[in-house]
């Protein structure tokens, strides 16, 4: 089945004339109908042919914001830079003269020294670039400020680390976080402050830069709208025919990433985008049957195709709210007695039939909102979801024993199947694995009473054995 995605193109035409929509549909067919690559060059020749004049008086106003820019980067941006050097080192270097202070006499405490002296030698020489830049007056100021503060900062560093290489921790600790630790923030701040300015320096440049491109928008304003209104009505013809195929395509795309493949694209032309959606629409249909196999593969048992264990808890989840407000709702656990012995006397072919052959018999004997599964093996279990009395789900217990015992034909030899059914009933005051363990112990008391019975777990549990359907095992 094809669905359309979005409007379909003609939908605003209905009430036009036959004779106009048919010239609009064969006009659209004959463009449509070409490869992309011809509507791409048709389309970008005439949007080139209109603003090649917009680009023309575009370079010649850019030449001026390029020189303006160049000489933002050369001054601005690079003191920036090297002023982020400068910060970074200073971090690195306050951290590494209180590791020094920390660290015992050693391997350690020689790296610390070497981070030391190349945070040194990089402070240096940044500042030392930063004098060679073009700065303004305030900012020359606030490096003079900075570069006091370093030398104030090094003093004290330098009799810190003076009392550390004599092993006084204690002295060298005092220095540094006591005495010097005014020096130490200042010298951070500063830095912080001189970062500061230059970032703001950089934002305006960017600024002014804008004010001057403003120039040049003016000289270039009545072209552009002149090429605007024209390719706007490009734009139109190449939405009729590119974007809006694209568009669906990307948006069944979406809904397959979501996990929906019921829908499909719209195919109306025969160009590549075309042959893309028809290719599309055919891996949809593809996937779409893949997954619906997989999901019911997941729940169902792959011979006799009942519900698995895992869709049997599901539908016992369901069943809770029921339960809960006092309607019946019971678990039947069925176990096939005498089933090894069928298998080794006939083969397992012989053991599959007669599962497929009960497994019929318990799906008719139900209800369509009751779930019949197959647990593995030779075991079965059947949902009763909302019995009218709890005597109906004894009823139902005999009626299911009795159409299990129904003779099985294979090769010409009657087989004849017999089975023990545990019954619990459900009013929501335990859990689901509960619910199961007491039908699964029920049906091992029919199993060790005689086999071929239906206990019911309340009564097996009060001590009246209430059982029925007594056929003796086998």
């Amino acid at each position: 089945m094809t669905y359309t995605v979005g409007p379909h193109p003609d939908d605003d035409r209905r009430s036009e004339p036959a004779s106009t929509r048919h010239r609009r549909r064969s006009a659209y067919a004959i463009f449509g109908n070409r490869r992309i690559s011809t509507k791409i060059i048709s389309v970008a020749l005439a949007v080139a042919s209109i603003f090649a004049a917009v680009g023309v008086v575009g370079l010649i106003g850019n030449r001026d914001l390029a020189e303006h820019q160049d000489h933002q980067y050369r001054t601005n941006v690079m003191a920036l830079s090297r002023m982020a050097t400068v910060r970074s080192a200073v971090s690195a270097q306050q951290e590494a003269v209180l590791s020094h202070i920390l660290s015992d006499e050693g391997f350690h405490r020689e790296r610390y020294e070497v981070v030391i002296a190349k945070t040194d030698e990089t402070m240096d020489a940044n500042l030392a670039e930063l004098h060679k830049i073009e700065l303004t007056r305030a900012q020359a100021v606030s490096l003079n400020a900075f570069e006091g503060t370093v030398k104030l900062w090094r003093a004290a560093r330098d009799l810190g680390l003076t009392a550390s290489r004599a092993g006084d921790r204690y002295q060298a600790t005092t220095i540094m976080l006591v005495r010097s630790e005014a020096v130490a923030r200042s010298l951070k701040e500063r830095a912080d402050a001189l970062l500061g300015e230059f970032v703001e320096a950089v934002a305006l440049g960017v600024r002014r830069a804008h004010a001057s491109s403003r120039n040049a928008e003016r000289l270039t304003l009545l072209l552009l709208i002149l090429g605007g209104l024209v390719a706007v009505a490009l734009a139109v013809v190449a939405a009729r025919t590119i974007s809006r195929p694209i568009r669906e395509t990307m948006d069944v795309l979406a809904r397959v990433a979501r996990g929906d493949l019921s829908h499909q694209v719209d195919v109306q032309t025969r160009d590549e985008i075309g042959q893309m959606g028809k290719s599309l629409n055919d891996t949809l249909a593809i996937l779409h049957d893949a997954f619906e196999q997989l999901r019911h593969r997941a729940s169902h048992d792959g011979l006799t195709g009942l519900a698995n264990r895992a869709l049997l808890r599901e539908r016992l989840s369901a069943a809770g709210p029921k339960a809960l407000i006092g309607v019946p709702v019971a678990m039947l656990f069925i176990d096939l007695d005498g089933f090894k012995e069928i298998n080794d006397t006939h083969g397992h072919d012989a053991g599959d039939q007669v599962l497929v052959a009960v497994s019929n018999r318990l799906f008719a004997a139900v209800r369509s909102v009751d779930t019949v599964a197959r647990l593995g093996g030779d075991e079965f279990a059947v949902l009763l979801d909302g019995m009218d009395t709890d005597e109906d789900t004894h009823a139902v217990a005999d009626r299911l024993l009795e159409s299990i015992q129904a003779p099985v034909s294979y090769e010409g030899t009657e087989l004849s199947p017999r089975a023990s059914i545990g019954v619990a009933m459900w009013h929501g005051d335990i859990d689901v694995d509960q619910l199961m363990q007491n039908a699964d112990l029920a049906m091992y008391a029919a199993k060790t009473s005689g086999k071929g019975k239906v206990t019911h777990f309340e009564d097996w549990t009060s001590g009246v054995p209430w059982v029925s359907g007594e056929t003796g095992g086998s």
